[in-house]
């Protein structure tokens, strides 16, 4: 069905080429099987074939078709500024490895606080050392 839209909107110029256009964001999205099924478990793509068939054929949808306009360069373009952005796949990479769950994250903060409040502690110990009050 897709290949049928796809040769309707190569036939006819006046067409924008959406479908045209969907077959190649999901190329770009779907390389190989764990792509499929990672945005299947996200609730992304409904798949109901195996994830190797879905991406076969997202791989094999578009071609011998020529794109005239792309209608989701900016969302592509978009993507790969972010993930080529160091700092955001620093802060993704810390989130993943180090804080992907809840108790992590509270711990984190709570040992945070606990070595401010002895940094302070020390402060307040020293203090009078340095300015006894004579």
């Amino acid at each position: 069905m897709f290949r049928n839209l796809m040769a309707f909107e190569q036939c006819y110029h006046s067409c924008k080429h959406l479908i045209t256009s969907y077959a190649v964001l999901m190329d770009n999205l779907i390389d190989t099987n764990k792509d499929v099924n990672f945005l299947c478990e996200e609730g992304i793509v409904a798949n109901w074939l195996s994830a190797e068939v879905a991406s076969k054929f997202f791989n094999n949808l578009y071609k011998d078709t020529t794109v005239v306009n792309f209608h989701y360069k900016k969302l592509c373009d978009d993507v790969h500024e972010y993930h080529n952005n160091t700092w955001n796949r620093w802060r993704e990479k810390l989130k993943r490895d180090y804080f992907d769950t809840p108790w992590s994250t509270i711990s984190f903060f709570a040992a945070f606080v606990l070595l401010v409040l002895t940094f302070l502690q020390t402060i307040y110990t020293m203090q009078p050392y340095y300015h006894p009050h004579a």
